[in-house]
């Protein structure tokens, strides 16, 4: 499994930021590809953070 790795910032306060690992199932060129669209998506219930950038890997999840 791919990790779609987020890095996310607080709106009130631009210098609180933090990453989060996403699940991506799928190849590091669909993640390349498709990335954007998964982070966005992600990121419609989060209103109070705003994503500043996002990058793929080929690392495992802990979790996955």
């Amino acid at each position: 499994m791919i990790a779609l790795t987020l890095i996310m910032c607080l709106n009130a306060q631009p210098a609180n930021c933090h990453s989060e690992d996403v699940a991506f199932d799928g190849s590091i060129m669909q993640c390349a590809m498709f990335g954007q669209a998964v982070a966005a998506n992600y990121m419609n219930g989060r209103p109070k953070w705003s994503l500043q950038r996002y990058r793929c890997s080929s690392r495992r999840l802990k979790d996955a």
